[in-house]
């Protein structure tokens, strides 16, 4: 995999030294999946060398190498030992992010080189009572004697029990009003070796999480200082979009490693794999298979560097983090279903990594975000914040063919607002869009008005039974409309509405 333009020279650096440090703990990383052991001594020396801190900006004791430097690190590691890398990548990078942008100078210097050094963390969201829900989080935050007390539970906890930090959301305030606006919820970083009651609930056995502890917590009475809240009370949830967004460029950083990692052992397999006196590399379709794998990484892993960029020039990246963790572990799932079909028994027992790949690819359908979250997201955020994407074509009805053609230029006159107009237009569009209602928009294009005079025009065409009114579910009020039958005919006879092909209109016989 070749370098983007964009790299820095220490950036190419950094990522050529992780994988080959990588390479030289692969031997001892696989071990760790037979004997299922927590590999600490390769935990501790990735600390050492600083990799975790590789976004963490170097006054705080990182690398200063951005979010692309933490995708750099998750591709390497995720490319040779996928198992380590859900504690380094997926939790360590975790925190970062919210104490980045949301953190005082004091909070920064305390917490920031904790994550640089490798210290264990983890991200504390999932409840019972919340999962993509997160609305849904009941852990409470209670006021008392200038901090806090944390009562309640977190579940499917990637290195519970073995993190010494946890970056928690809890329950601040139970106002519906404060509900209801999401600010309900206060972000929390909690230092195991600081407080007391942190317990350890549960070990859950994980789809593709072979030596990596995912649990339960219980907080019980855990006491923590003010100084511990990120931000202000009742930020949480935006503070936690903000890490859901850096989480899922990491994850995205982790699917090309493992994209990669299927092709390192497909492609040479199937090259010495022989079946009917051939190389099943010769298969034509085995040939389409490894064609769509390697497509599949490249679509990935150019998205993935670009949306890191656009991290690191602090671009808005809400929908380009849920696509390329959405779309790209459904990739990686397609992949490895493949991979393990090319590579036959080979591909479904432990002796090669496949099996693991097309595990951790259908647990990461679930991790981070729903695929069904991130399609959420990108619906919400893209049409919210994008509206200009899309502008709907005016289309009009051409006088030579009779027929709706689109055109950009502005209408060149517009008409009084009155009802005979409005109902002009109305029948105009359903000559040019028979099944749908105009907008208040799309009849300002062509009404002079304003939205109250429109909206008081559509009440009174509507009352005469010559519209049909969308409206609010809320308010009542009229935010759509389109001419009924009775308004159709109202406005013009039957034949102004009439069309049909040449080679129709030819055959008198066929009317």
């Amino acid at each position: 995999m070749k370098p983007y333009w964009w790299w820095t020279q220490e950036q190419k650096d950094f990522y050529d030294e992780v994988g080959e440090f990588m390479k030289s703990v692969a031997k001892e990383e696989a071990k760790a999946r037979y004997t299922r052991e927590w590999p600490y001594k390769i935990f501790e020396e990735i600390g050492k060398r600083g990799y975790i801190g590789a976004a963490v900006p170097k006054e705080y004791g990182g690398l200063g190498l951005g979010c692309t430097g933490s995708v750099m690190l998750a591709e390497q590691m995720f490319k040779y030992c996928p198992g380590i890398g859900y504690m380094t990548v997926g939790n360590m990078n975790g925190g970062l992010r919210q104490i980045l942008e949301n953190g005082t100078e004091e909070q920064k210097a305390k917490f920031l080189p904790k994550i640089a050094s490798g210290e264990p963390g983890a991200v504390a969201i999932t409840e019972v009572t919340a999962g993509t829900d997160t609305m849904g989080i009941a852990l409470r935050a209670e006021k008392k004697d200038g901090g806090y007390v944390l009562n309640g539970r977190k579940r499917f906890i990637v290195g519970a029990g073995i993190a010494k930090n946890y970056f928690i959301y809890a329950v601040t305030s139970t106002d519906p009003e404060m509900v209801k606006k999401r600010k309900h919820l206060s972000a929390f970083m909690v230092c195991k070796d600081e407080v007391e009651g942190i317990v350890t609930e549960r070990i859950n056995e994980i789809l593709g999480f072979e030596y990596i502890q995912n649990g339960s917590l219980i907080f019980d009475n855990v006491e923590i200082p003010e100084f511990c809240r990120i931000g202000n009370e009742g930020d949480g949830f935006k503070i936690m979009m903000q890490g859901l967004n850096y989480e899922r460029t990491n994850i995205a950083g982790q699917i090309v490693g493992m994209q990669e990692m299927l092709l390192n052992y497909t492609v040479p397999y199937a090259q010495r794999r022989i079946q009917f006196g051939k190389p099943t590399m010769d298969i034509s379709q085995n040939q389409d298979k490894v064609s769509h794998m390697i497509a599949r990484l490249k679509f990935v892993r150019d998205a993935t560097y670009v949306t890191a960029k656009q991290w690191d020039l602090d671009e808005n990246i809400t929908v380009d983090a849920s696509v390329i963790k959405g779309y790209g572990i459904q990739f990686l799932l397609q992949s490895a279903n493949e991979a393990t079909q090319l590579m036959g028994g080979d591909g479904v027992n432990n002796f090669y990594p496949i099996k693991n790949i097309f595990e951790i690819a259908k647990t990461n359908h679930i991790a981070g975000g729903t695929i069904e979250a991130c399609d959420l997201t990108i619906f919400r955020q893209q049409i919210k914040n994008y509206p200009e994407d899309f502008v709907w074509p005016r289309r009009v009805i051409d006088k030579e063919v009779g027929l709706p053609v689109v055109d950009y230029s502005p209408v060149e006159k517009k008409v009084a607002c009155t009802a005979e107009n409005m109902l002009n237009v109305l029948a105009e569009d359903y000559k040019i869009n028979q099944g749908l209602h105009m907008t208040i928009a799309d009849l300002q294009d062509y009404i002079e008005g304003t939205d109250e005079e429109i909206v008081a025009v559509i009440k009174e065409l509507a009352a005469s039974g010559d519209a049909l009114v969308h409206a609010n579910r809320k308010t009542g009020e009229p935010v759509m409309v389109r001419a009924t039958y009775d308004g159709l005919s109202k406005a013009h006879p039957n034949e102004y509405y009439q069309w049909w092909p040449q080679h129709i209109a030819k055959d008198s016989n066929r009317f």
